[in-house]
């Protein structure tokens, strides 16, 4: 479907043959932080037989290294 995308942000809107087909909704946004994040697998690995390639040491450890580089590089960039 071709659409043309106008404005930006809130306000942007996919139109077709000069009647909008997509709009944002700002009710359906989520907050930015939030307290819990939780999830659960259980039903796509039933249904779907997935498994996870990532075990949750292994995501902890990647988190952990992320945020050290982030760190550092903002670190080196303050520092020059």
């Amino acid at each position: 479907m071709p659409l043309e995308w106008v404005g930006e942000g809130v306000d942007e809107k996919g139109m077709m043959n000069g009647q909008p087909i997509v709009e944002v909704d700002p009710k359906y946004f989520r907050p930015t932080e939030v307290e819990t994040l939780l999830g659960d697998p259980s039903k796509a690995k039933e249904k779907l037989g997935w498994q996870p390639k990532t075990s949750f040491d292994q995501l902890v450890d990647e988190m952990v290294t992320a945020d050290l580089n982030e760190a550092e590089q903002e670190k080196m960039l303050l520092n020059n």
